[in-house]
């Protein structure tokens, strides 16, 4: 009878351990499978607010073309449209630095769109407002978001949007 009951109690031991090493295994796939879900999720709202603000200043972009602006020469149309996809594409930047959006995604759709032709389309204007405005960190984010996108081109220069692939919007 003693040794059934040790039986039973090295059983009872070894399932108890099965269980917790089970239900340990269970945590981390589970742990896994969210942490996929979360980046799928990260990605896909990184591509539809890009699409956003691609979409809400269609016909500003189209109507400035590639023509550099500057704030100075701007008309108050000009100046609250530019404020207006400038501030979204401030929105994106923080949204990459904080890592709600992804910073790879955003590279592959527009990286190259975003730091050479908008950027370089915007600089000017961006110098002339903070200077008009006193505000020497108006859309510093966007413009720190450029060197990072500038940087990763140096670093990766096949996982990066070329001029070809870019649709201007």
């Amino acid at each position: 009878m003693q040794i059934i009951q040790n039986y039973l109690s090295v059983i009872e031991s070894l399932s108890v351990i099965v269980g917790v090493v089970f239900i340990a295994l269970q945590l981390k796939l589970q742990s896994r499978i969210s942490r996929a879900d979360h980046d799928r999720q990260k990605k896909q709202s990184t591509i539809e607010f890009y699409n956003y603000i691609s979409s809400e200043n269609r016909i500003f972009l189209s109507a400035l073309a590639d023509k550099p602006l500057t704030y100075e020469s701007s008309s108050s149309q000009e100046k609250i449209d530019a404020n207006k996809y400038l501030g979204l594409l401030e929105r994106l930047a923080v949204g990459v630095a904080t890592k709600i959006y992804d910073f790879e995604i955003l590279c592959l759709i527009s990286g190259r769109y975003l730091s050479e032709k908008k950027y370089g389309q915007f600089k000017n204007y961006i110098d002339g407002s903070r200077k008009a405005n006193q505000a020497p960190q108006q859309f510093i984010e966007f413009e720190r978001l450029v060197g990072k996108i500038n940087n990763y081109m140096i670093e990766n220069p096949a996982r990066i949007a070329s001029k070809s692939a870019i649709v201007d919007i």
